[in-house]
């Protein structure tokens, strides 16, 4: 009997297989050249974790949208991100590490005067000398203290969204310490008018007007940057008293479920516009994360990394694996799971060489042209990456190949050993393929491409291939049971233990020294955090009620990497004056 059960299942996973690799033949194109640059759509979740998705194996949250996306296109499981929100989109926009611009720290405070170096050039910036309409929705968090360091002065034409790190999603509002304003803006002004409307349906109207309007023979740049699903936890009443997410147990999770669906929806509307304005089938249309989830701690979000290591601000692959994937007709083989390294700052070259640029426009970046192994299959050029080296909180990490060396822990390691719930429970329906084959993405594909689009037999396999498993693993991290690296370096395989619970550095001090030697040399080229304090000239009273830029370039006295320098240097002679001091009393007494 149990052989017989045995030969049965090994039958079913071939004939997904078989019926996966099927499909795939229908997605397999020959590399060709295109006459014009494709239109790229952006589309940027704000601390959604690796379990808050369909595709990855979880049940809890039906993401039929994304996941139809993630089907349709290629999954990028080993795609690495920054582990907060400022650092995360300075990679992407820069296409170089936050090291080189002091961005590496914490997410910029409202009234904190920093931001990416205006003489460093944005994807958005290179990609208007390519002729294209750069277009930006929602979240910025890179710097606004002077007019020139808001989007319409580093690459954008267009901009509605918000300045800060989040807001409330109906009134808009943004509170830093005792200050506390307004932050919607349209271009340069605040967008009272749009005050009360869901943010997250703010963002794709805007979108979708964006999409409508759009000359199609000039291509678009838009990037949709959500505030979903950032805290505070806010949804329409609507949504929660839908019995959808019945359960779920924790009730502030369910409201985060409520959410993500509205994420979900957007995307799907965002995809349908673009195939009934004759866009679609020359798009390009990028899905991620800016860092993991916050199922614990401050900003809270009850999201969920499982069953990777950490949270968001920990360098651990809960906090920098991030969700992505990408879809587009141009690409070479899609229906796919890639389990090449890619970074945040490979963006930039990559959606730069897939508009038809050249690279050697772009001078020195830390990011690598991911195109060429996206759209003709070839094999992936990056094989290390720093994740982060943080000077303030003592952190750093590193990967190359399968291996992964960090050092630290954010905030004496409090926020190391949770990842969120599993949601493996059994009241959780089953996984529905066929809800992401009736979705608006599935739908979309079909009507306005002619299809095909990824069958329920190969989403099996697909998703089988993207969710993490690690073996002799229980499902839940407490603190006797994995190696803490605060007091020590931790080397991890990665590859075979994704959850990071056996610290291998003695087994493997070869790579150890790599590893530092690798670390050592980034960090010799660190420019040092200036670590602002907040400018309380910044506060949103005095400008009828909104945060708003409120340096002029020729007020700003100080040039911060200098600033911080300065303090460095400052400081040391200090600390040697004082102990030339102390010698010169004793010799003298």
């Amino acid at each position: 009997m149990v052989m017989r059960f045995l030969v049965a299942s090994l039958a079913l996973l071939l004939g997904a297989y078989v019926a996966c690799d099927h499909t795939r033949e229908h997605y397999t194109r020959e590399p060709k050249e295109y006459q014009t640059p494709p239109h790229i759509i952006v589309i940027m979740a704000d601390d959604l974790g690796w379990n808050d998705v369909g595709f990855h194996g979880s049940n809890q949250i039906p993401t039929p949208n994304i996941d139809a996306l993630a089907y349709n296109g290629v999954i990028l499981n080993r795609h690495y991100v920054l582990p907060s929100c400022t650092p995360s989109r300075a990679a992407f926009l820069t296409g170089r590490y936050p090291i080189r611009m002091g961005m590496q720290g914490a997410g910029i405070k409202a009234g904190e005067p920093r931001g990416i170096p205006l003489e460093i050039r944005t994807l958005p910036e290179h990609l208007q000398g390519l002729g294209y309409v750069t277009r930006l929705i929602g979240k910025w968090h890179v710097g606004y203290h002077t007019p020139q360091h808001t989007p319409l002065h580093r690459g954008f034409d267009s901009f509605l969204g918000f300045y800060n790190s989040h807001i409330t999603y109906y009134d808009y509002k943004y509170e830093q310490g005792n200050l506390s304003g307004f932050d919607m803006h349209r271009g340069s002004d605040p967008a009272w008018r749009d005050q009360g409307e869901y943010a997250t349906d703010l963002f794709t109207e805007e979108a979708l007007r964006i999409i409508d309007s759009h000359d199609p023979m000039r291509p678009l740049y838009l990037q949709i940057s959500h505030l979903a699903v950032h805290p505070p936890l806010e949804v329409p009443m609507r949504d929660l008293r839908s019995d959808e997410f019945y359960h779920i147990r924790e009730p502030n999770r369910r409201t985060f479920a409520a959410m993500v669906t509205r994420l979900d929806d957007s995307v799907g509307r965002v995809v349908a516009s673009l195939g009934s304005k004759g866009l679609l089938k020359d798009s390009l249309i990028l899905f991620l994360t800016d860092n993991g989830a916050t199922p614990v701690g401050k900003f809270r979000n009850w999201g969920s990394n499982w069953p990777l290591r950490g949270t968001k601000y920990t360098l651990y692959e809960g906090g920098v694996r991030g969700v992505a994937a990408v879809w587009s007709p141009r690409l070479y083989e899609t229906t796919r799971v890639s389990e090449q390294l890619i970074h945040m700052t490979d963006w930039l070259p990559t959606l730069y060489a897939a508009a038809g640029g050249n690279l050697r426009d772009l001078g020195d970046l830390d990011g690598v042209n991911q195109w060429p192994a996206l759209s003709e299959g070839r094999a992936g050029t990056r094989h290390t990456m720093l994740l982060n080296i943080d000077e303030v909180s003592g952190t750093e990490a590193a990967i190359q190949g399968r291996f992964k060396l960090l050092r630290g822990s954010y905030s004496r390691g409090y926020y190391d050993g949770y990842h969120g719930e599993s949601g493996r429970y059994l009241e959780n329906l089953p996984y529905n393929t066929t809800l992401v084959l009736g979705s608006t993405v599935s739908k979309s594909i079909t009507t306005y491409l002619g299809g095909p689009v990824t069958q329920p037999s190969a989403m099996v396999v697909l998703r089988l291939k993207a969710s993490v498993e690690c073996s002799g693993y229980s499902g839940q991290l407490r603190r006797g049971n994995f190696d803490a690296c605060n007091e020590t370096e931790c080397l991890f395989d990665i590859v075979n233990d994704p959850c990071e619970t056996k610290n291998i550095a003695k087994d493997y001090q070869k790579m150890v020294t790599q590893l530092d030697l690798f670390l050592e040399q980034h960090g010799n080229v660190l420019t040092k955090q200036a670590l602002m304090p907040v400018d309380w000239h910044a506060d949103p009273r005095s400008f009828n009620g909104t945060w708003e830029p409120w340096l002029s370039p020729e007020a700003m006295l100080y040039a911060f990497t200098n600033a911080a320098t300065a303090v460095s240097t400052l400081a040391v002679c200090a600390h040697i004056g004082m102990v030339l001091l102390i010698v010169g009393l004793r010799a003298f007494l």
